[in-house]
C-alpha cells in the first residue's frame, strides 16, 4: 500500500529598491508517496522502502532503526529514494525526509513504520563461545537453524566475517547445508585475538525464515599445544609453543580397533565418564565388550577416541597396542594431560593404517588447504 501526502507552499516577501513589497508565487502542490505507508505495523520484509514525490524533489532522506540506518539511494533527479539495505523483522523504523517544492521551499516530513515478524526465525550459532580461550587447531564453527541451499551459499558467506590480530589467511568450508567452518591455512598463531560476526539480521533464508539478530563472538587462542602420538613406538610427545614439555608411554588401538591416524583436535574434557562399548557398536557381553568408569578423559574424535587414564593397561603402555581405539596412559600422565589441555588443541596420530575422517569430531585439518574452500 502507498500513502500520499500533499504539500504546498507560498512565496515570501522580497526587497526591491529598499522598499518592502508583497509578492505572490504560484507553487504547485507536492505529492509524496511512501511504501510502506506511514504508520504501517506489518510492513513487508521482502519489498524495498520507497519514497517518491511529484512536482518537487527530495533531500536529506534517512530511514533508521535502533541498530542503525537503512542504506538507500536517491535517483539522479532527486524525485525518488529506494532502500538498498535489508529490513529487520519486528523492527520500528523512523523516516525523515525533506521535500523541496518548485519554488525552492522546504518542508520536513517525519513518520515511522514497523515491519512484520517472521514465520520462522533464522539463527546462527557461533563457536567458540564469547571470551573463550581455545587451542591452535580450533576452527570457527557456524551452525544454522535453517538450511542454506547450495546455490545461496556464496551469498550467505558474505554475511560472515572473521577478523584476527595478528591477521591470518583463512577460508570457509561447508560441511552441510546447516554447518560451515572457517580455519586458517596453518594452525592459529598462539595468542591471537579473534572476532567472528554473523550479520544475519534481515537475512531472507526462504520459506518464511528471516534472521532477526546479528551475533558476534570474541575469543582468544592460547599457547600452541601440539602433541604427537606414535602408534609404532607407543610414545606420546607433548609440546608447548614448539618445545617438548612431556613425553610418556601409551597404548593405542589394537589391530581390530586401531586409533585413527591424522590430525585430531580435542573437543571435550570429562573428569570421569562411563565408557560403554555398545555406543560404538560393540555389544557389552561380547568378548570385546566393556562398560567401565574412566578418569581424566580428553576427547579427540566423535567415534570414541580419547586420551584417558587406563590403569589396567599400564604394563602394555610403551610396548603394545591393546586398546579399542583410545590412547591409554597411566593415571598420573593422563591427569597431567587433562589439566594441560585446552579445547582445540592438536593431537597428531601417526603409524596407524586407518585415517581420521574430516567429519569425525573436528577433523578439519585432514583436508589439505588446497582442497579446503568450497
Amino acid at each position: 500500500m502507498a500513502g500520499a501526502l500533499v504539500l504546498s507552499a507560498c512565496g515570501g516577501l522580497g526587497i526591491d529598491g529598499g522598499e518592502r513589497a508583497a509578492t505572490t508565487a504560484t507553487v504547485l502542490p507536492v505529492n509524496l508517496t511512501a511504501v510502506p505507508i506511514p504508520g504501517a505495523t506489518e510492513a513487508s520484509l521482502d519489498k524495498p522502502v520507497t519514497i517518491s514525490v511529484t512536482e518537487g524533489t527530495l533531500s536529506a532522506v534517512s530511514v533508521s532503526a535502533p541498530d542503525g540506518p537503512l542504506a538507500g539511494k536517491l535517483t539522479p533527479d532527486a524525485t525518488s529514494w529506494a532502500s538498498t539495505g535489508t529490513l529487520v523483522p519486528s523492527t520500528t523504523y523512523q523516516v525523515a525526509a525533506t521535500v523541496v517544492d518548485t519554488s525552492g521551499g522546504t518542508t520536513p516530513q517525519q513518520w515511522e513504520f514497523t515491519t512484520g515478524g517472521p514465520s520462522i526465525v533464522f539463527k546462527a550459532t557461533l563457536s567458540p563461545g564469547d571470551n573463550a580461550t581455545v587451542g591452535v587447531g580450533m576452527p570457527v564453527v557456524v551452525k544454522l537453524s535453517v538450511a542454506v541451499a547450495p546455490a545461496d551459499r556464496a551469498a550467505f558467506v558474505k554475511h560472515l566475517t572473521v577478523t584476527s590480530s595478528p591477521a591470518q589467511n583463512g577460508a570457509w568450508r561447508w560441511f552441510s547445508d546447516k554447518e560451515l567452518h572457517w580455519r586458517p591455512a596453518v594452525y592459529w598463531t598462539a595468542g591471537t585475538k579473534v572476532t567472528v560476526k554473523a550479520a544475519v539480521a534481515g537475512y531472507n533464508a526462504g520459506g518464511g525464515a528471516w534472521g532477526v539478530k546479528d551475533v558476534t563472538t570474541n575469543y582468544s587462542i592460547g599457547d600452541a599445544h601440539v602433541s604427537k602420538v606414535d602408534t609404532q613406538t607407543h610414545q606420546m610427545a607433548v609440546t608447548n609453543n614448539g618445545a617438548v614439555v612431556k613425553m610418556f608411554p601409551v597404548s593405542t588401538g589394537n589391530t581390530k580397533y586401531p586409533t585413527k591416524s591424522g590430525i585430531h583436535v580435542t573437543n571435550e574434557k570429562l573428569r570421569t565418564t562411563t565408557m560403554d562399548s555398545a555406543t560404538v557398536g560393540i555389544p557389552r557381553n561380547s568378548p570385546d565388550g566393556y562398560y567401565e568408569t574412566v578418569e581424566w578423559n580428553v576427547r579427540i574424535s566423535n567415534s570414541g577416541e580419547f586420551v584417558h587414564a587406563a590403569p589396567w593397561s599400564v604394563d602394555s603402555q610403551g610396548r603394545a597396542n591393546v586398546s579399542h581405539g583410545c590412547v591409554n596412559a597411566s593415571p598420573t600422565d593422563a591427569e597431567w594431560f587433562y589439566n594441560f589441555s585446552w579445547t582445540g588443541d592438536v593431537v597428531e596420530v601417526v603409524g596407524s593404517p586407518e585415517q581420521l575422517e574430516p567429519t569425525n569430531g573436528i577433523g578439519d585439518w585432514q583436508i589439505p588447504w588446497a582442497n579446503w574452500a568450497n
